[in-house]
């Protein structure tokens, strides 16, 4: 039975990387600011393919070995931030292949994990620290649909989101600027929101470095 190649409005999948086609230029491309920094941001309109992008196009690449100085090995932590995104983090952490620890697993290891997140501005470097992933292996957290964090504007205004918004965001800047541990971030936004980073320290500066503006497809 052939596999219909179109998903509808849904994004590809990793497994479906075969279905996925005519946009190797632009994971290419995003292949390139990850060698040169660890937090890149892949913006474009809405239903422009952000979330197909890397789940089918990003990851792959990286699997088959082309980010050739961080090797093939990576465990990667997607999910979206929602209002509790240090939350959701820890969860994404806590599957058996990401971060994996012997039998505490499932929400005793989230709830592990979340403390340790919830520590500091660095949790997110020493809960990996913690992990002890073998040599060579990389760590992958893609934020997909990061604008949920800036649900606290509007009418929805309040303190503690913007505070969940303000704590998540220092865990991803203080994991990206460092070299010690092989952690990467990628989130992908849509670029009615991008004016919204401004509202938190240090998003801007960070963004600017590895931003990826998708570009629009041409027919072929």
């Amino acid at each position: 039975m052939i596999k219909h190649p179109f998903p509808g409005l849904r994004p590809f999948e990793t497994d479906e990387d075969l279905l996925f086609f005519g946009r190797d230029d632009q994971s290419d491309e995003i292949l390139k600011r990850l060698r040169c920094n660890r937090f890149v941001a892949v913006v474009g309109t809405s239903g422009s393919g952000k979330s197909s992008l890397i789940k089918a196009g990003l990851l792959p690449s990286l699997h088959g070995g082309f980010m050739v100085k961080a090797g093939s090995r990576w465990r990667i932590a997607v999910f979206r931030p929602g209002d509790h995104p240090v939350h959701n983090l820890a969860v994404a952490l806590s599957a058996p292949d990401v971060l994996e620890a012997g039998e505490d697993n499932g929400p005793t290891r989230t709830r592990i994990i979340e403390t340790t997140l919830r520590r500091s501005g660095l949790g997110l470097l020493e809960a990996v620290r913690q992990a002890r992933m073998p040599a060579q292996e990389n760590l992958l957290i893609v934020v997909d649909q990061f604008e949920e964090l800036f649900r606290f504007t509007g009418d929805r205004q309040t303190d503690e989101l913007e505070r969940r918004a303000a704590a998540f965001v220092r865990l991803l800047i203080e994991a990206a600027k460092q070299d010690e541990v092989p952690i990467y971030i990628v989130i992908t936004m849509r670029s009615d929101f991008l004016g919204h980073c401004a509202r938190l320290r240090e998003l801007p500066e960070i963004i600017n470095e590895g931003l990826y503006l998708i570009p629009l497809m041409t027919r072929p």
